[in-house]
This record gives C-alpha cells, structure tokens and sequence, in this order.
C-alpha cells in the first residue's frame, strides 16, 4: 500500500511532463514545418501523422523512462537495427530543421562560398556520424582493456 503512494505520484508527473514535453516538440516542430518538410523529402507525405505521433509518443515514452529505467533484453542485432533506423531520423530530422532554418544560405553568403555547398552537408553528417559512435562504442573499448 505504501508503494502504491510512492509510484502513483511518479507516474502522474511522467506522463504530465511527458505530455508537456511532446506537446511542446511537436507544435515546434509542426510550427516551423519541419515534419512537412520532412514527409515531402521523403516522398511519405500520407504518413506525416505518424510522424507527428511517434515524436509525441517518443517525448511521453522518454519522460516516463527517465523516471524508471527499465531493462529489456534484446539481441544486439535488433538493437543494430532501431540504432541506425534511430539516428537515421535524427539525422533527417536535423537536416530538415537547418534547412528550414536557412542555415546553409545564411553560411553561403557570410563565408561567400561559390562551390562544394554538397560537401559541408556532407561533413556535417559524417562529423554527427563519427561523434555518435564515439560515444557509442567508446564504453566498449574500455571493458576490453580490463
């Protein structure tokens, strides 16, 4: 009974806080357009909701985790899969959002670069690559040396 008293108040603030949280991502991110963006790029615009719900579901899953972490064995190859289908989106979804942002036309006229606009984007997505599995793999590499 006395558990009761004690988890029932943790699980009303993590889903308030993650309904807040996953509110206030998608009206930001719905304001400034990326998820159209985003579905349009793509080709997938008859699933922009199912964008728009995964983020919100994403926020309140998230919230509540981080209040109990919990445990769940899964085979490394599954867990392969949703890491690079995971950071897939996040590199998509930060694209879209300097895109919409007009960060590269911003950049292009303070440095006045004419040519190899490609390849800036492209060392913008090999540097979140390389610092992703850095951090990563970097654990790994410390329990082989003990």
């Amino acid at each position: 009974m006395r558990e009761t008293f004690t988890i029932l108040p943790r699980i009303l603030i993590g889903l308030g806080a993650g309904g807040m949280l996953a509110g206030g991502v998608v009206a930001f991110i719905s304001v400034i357009g990326i998820v159209p963006l985003m579905s349009y790029r793509t080709k997938t615009e008859h699933y922009a909701i199912f964008y728009e719900n995964a983020i919100a579901a994403g926020g309140i899953i998230g919230a509540v985790l981080s209040m109990w972490p919990i445990e769940i064995k899964i085979p490394a190859f599954f867990l392969t899969v949703f890491g690079f289908a995971a950071g897939n989106f996040a590199g998509v979804l930060i694209i879209a959002l300097a895109e919409v942002l007009d960060v590269m036309p911003i950049m292009n006229r303070r440095v006045k670069l004419k040519k190899g606009i490609a390849l800036i984007v492209y060392a913008f997505a090999a540097g979140k690559l390389v610092g992703a599995l850095y951090y990563y793999l970097y654990p790994i590499f410390l329990e082989l040396i003990d």
